[in-house]
């Protein structure tokens, strides 16, 4: 696997995991006690799946196997994640939920550049 291929992986799982939790939190508002423990462990492992993005893009980065922006933006992901999860054990959840959205919609942008600078550039005259 090429550097860019092991982030793109790592950037899948945690979309993922960013992905149950809205449906997590809705079983939490339709009344389903497990719900509660099913937000929180995934967030947990979201937390986790932040570390080991950050530490993987920083060891590809100084190995030049990956463009520095990957290691910002995951450096930038690894503090909003720690942040939207402090927002919600403290029940902010005007702020909790919109910067879920925000995550969610970063990961997405951030697996989009990927795509874009990892494709191979076009050929002239096809």
């Amino acid at each position: 696997m090429t550097g860019i291929s092991v982030i793109r992986w790592l950037l899948l799982v945690n979309l993922g995991l960013v992905a149950l939790q809205p449906i997590s939190a809705g079983f939490i508002l339709s009344g389903y006690a497990r719900a509660t423990a099913v937000h929180g462990g995934v967030a947990a492992a979201l937390q986790i799946g932040t570390v080991v993005q950050l530490v993987t893009a920083t060891a590809l980065g100084l190995r030049r196997r990956a463009p520095g922006w990957v290691v910002g933006l995951s450096g930038g992901l690894f503090v909003i994640v720690f942040v939207q999860a402090g927002l919600g054990y403290r029940d902010w959840h005007w702020l909790h939920v919109p910067v879920g959205v925000g995550i969610f919609a970063g990961l997405m942008r951030q697996l989009d550049r990927l795509r874009v600078s990892s494709s191979p550039p076009p050929q002239a005259g096809s």
